[in-house]
């Protein structure tokens, strides 16, 4: 191929680099995939009041039937795909145009075959970047937390969502995600997840001590579990509609739980180290009463003893100034772990099962609010 027109030399190309897909996308992708691949997962999180009704509104996404449903859902998959040339979804989209009733009407083996080689197709185009294959794993993995649970399913399957294994996957996807979910995001999510893992933890013994404890709460923990999975979503999709800034009682809850936190660290210290605390007040009663003891009169008395307590004043007000100085150092941290805790419980959405006494101590123990049940509303 000649490099010269006209004997004048040409310019090399340069080779386009693709830009990375927007923060968040890869995740929506796993998410979508999973949604695709189950059509359980298509189903709204929110029963609508009143129901929808056709005939006086127009359908929300959630409203559509399955085949205007299904049509959406592919056309948000190649728009996602559109970052990966070198992928196609032809046969997904070709499988999803086949309606019922046709001459070669929609099956739905077919549509999972197509979908398992796209997935496949997916993975390795990701295999080369790690931020982005653990990106969308975390969007298959956080869908199938969120929607394998069912009503008619036993404890054992809800409680094995939160296992120590498996919550620590997902902890291990969102930190490996890196910049392909929005900033911040992944240690938000986080904090809402260990939150769920340490609920699920407290109310265990109780759904398996009988069947009728647990026959009266998967109804509202599934609920509770699709709209969590929805608002998940929503935060490492980077989704407008949701912020970020904590409401005043995200703030309160992250503010009792840095109380709780104080208190634990003041009886630690005082259990570990009442010795030393002990011997400080008998050594300061002990010179007290020598200084009273040893001099005659009340003015040199009330002298002594003041320039004794001047002495502890000063030699206090040393040391507090320097414990000031140390806390200002970590001033700024305790402040971000406020508001991060406060991120997450400003998205965390726990089931409004009622809690007893001994429930409601463990869970403050750890941090964890109950729920706060509408007895008026949530309950009819």
């Amino acid at each position: 191929m000649s490099t010269t027109v006209d004997g004048r030399p040409i310019a090399p190309v340069p080779a386009t680099v693709p830009l990375p897909p927007p923060a968040g996308s890869v995740f929506a992708l796993g998410w979508l995939m999973a949604e695709l691949f189950d059509g359980r997962r298509r189903a709204s999180v929110v029963n609508r009041q009143p129901a929808f009704d056709k005939a006086v509104q127009l359908p929300l996404v959630c409203d559509l039937d399955p085949a205007h449903l299904l049509d959406f859902l592919v056309t948000d998959l190649n728009d996602l795909l559109r970052p990966y040339p070198g992928i196609s979804a032809a046969g997904v989209t070709a499988e999803a145009a086949r309606k019922p009733g046709g001459e070669d009407p929609f099956d739905q083996a077919r549509f999972d075959a197509a979908l398992g080689a796209l997935h496949l197709a997916i993975l390795d185009e990701l295999a080369d970047d790690q931020q982005q294959l653990n990106s969308y794993q975390l969007g298959l993995a956080l869908s199938d937390m969120c929607w394998l649970v069912t009503p008619d399913a036993g404890p054992e399957t809800f409680i094995g969502m939160f296992r120590r294994g498996q919550v620590a996957a997902m902890q291990t996807w969102l930190n490996g995600a890196g910049t392909t979910i929005p900033p911040s995001t992944a240690a938000i999510v986080g904090g809402s997840l260990s939150k769920w893992a340490d609920w699920v933890d407290v109310n265990a013994p109780k759904f398996r001590a009988t069947a009728t404890t647990w026959a009266s709460s998967p109804e509202v923990i599934v609920s509770a579990l699709r709209v969590q999975g929805s608002v998940w979503h929503s935060v490492l999709t980077a989704d407008p509609d949701v912020s970020l800034q904590p409401a005043m009682g995200a703030w309160v809850q992250a503010a009792s739980a840095m109380a709780r936190a104080s208190r634990t660290v003041a009886s630690s210290i005082l259990r570990r180290y009442w010795p030393l605390v002990l011997t400080g007040a008998a050594a300061l009663g002990g010179l007290l009463y020598l200084v009273i003891a040893n001099l005659s009169g009340a003015s040199q008395a009330w002298a002594s003893l003041v320039t004794v307590l001047a002495v502890l004043g000063g030699g206090g007000w040393g040391l507090g100034s320097g414990v000031s100085r140390a806390f200002d150092g970590v001033g700024f941290e305790i402040w971000s772990a406020a508001k991060l805790d406060a991120q997450s419980w400003n998205v965390t959405w726990l089931p409004g099962v009622r809690q007893g006494a001994v429930q409601r101590s463990l869970l403050g123990s750890r941090g964890v609010a109950a729920p706060r049940i509408r007895k008026n509303v949530d309950h009819p």
